[in-house]
């Protein structure tokens, strides 16, 4: 089995041994990234060796008041991060009373991406009209399950669609493969309650 290490515990640049084979090298050599944690595979015999999850932020804090030097160097990164996430919640949309009422039968939805003034904002539309606007998140696609819960308490049978534009979907979805996928089905849920 690969040994679980707490991120602040790993050094990338230490030398490790495969367990099943003769391999030995440096671990930073053969890191692979995922969405909460990154492993360590033997290059030979593929075995996994290293499982590290990404820290959060309180945990950050912790390694950085215990000494650990990495971890007091990532503070300003963290204090930032804190920072964008509190703002973000401020002016997230948190329920179906703050959006406009519409008139239309039927209501399909935008959902946009724009850049303005260094931040990086989703934008819902109604036609030309904009009914709602928050600080994105990269890889937002649960939040936009969020916002889709929402739209359907707030509008109802009405609502007929929340389709994201081409440009946001980078954003939206990252390196996410199955988003996609994930707001198509939201999508046919719609169809689905009005049969």
């Amino acid at each position: 089995m690969a040994t679980h290490l707490n991120y602040w515990d790993y050094d990338p640049d230490a030398s490790i041994d495969c367990p099943a084979c003769d391999w030995r090298g440096r671990a930073r050599d053969h890191q692979d990234y995922f969405d909460a944690l990154l492993d360590v595979r033997c290059p030979k015999c593929d075995r996994m060796i290293l499982i590290v999850s990404y820290p959060t932020i309180a945990e950050t804090r912790a390694a950085a008041a215990a000494g650990n030097e990495r971890a007091q160097a990532e503070l300003p990164n963290v204090n930032t991060r804190e920072r964008f996430l509190e703002r973000a919640k401020e002016l997230e949309l948190k329920g179906p009373d703050q959006l406009p009422p519409l008139t239309d039968q039927s209501l399909q939805i935008v959902w946009d991406f724009e850049e303005r003034e260094g931040e990086n904002w989703t934008v819902l539309r109604h036609g030309d009209r904009e009914i709602w606007r928050e600080i994105a998140y990269y890889e937002g696609y649960e939040r936009f399950k969020e916002v889709f819960e929402i739209l359907l308490a707030r509008y109802g049978s009405r609502l007929v669609e929340v389709r994201p534009t081409r440009a946001s979907e980078i954003y939206l979805y990252g390196d996410k493969l199955s988003a996609p996928d994930g707001v198509d089905r939201l999508n046919r849920s719609l169809a689905r309650r009005s049969d």
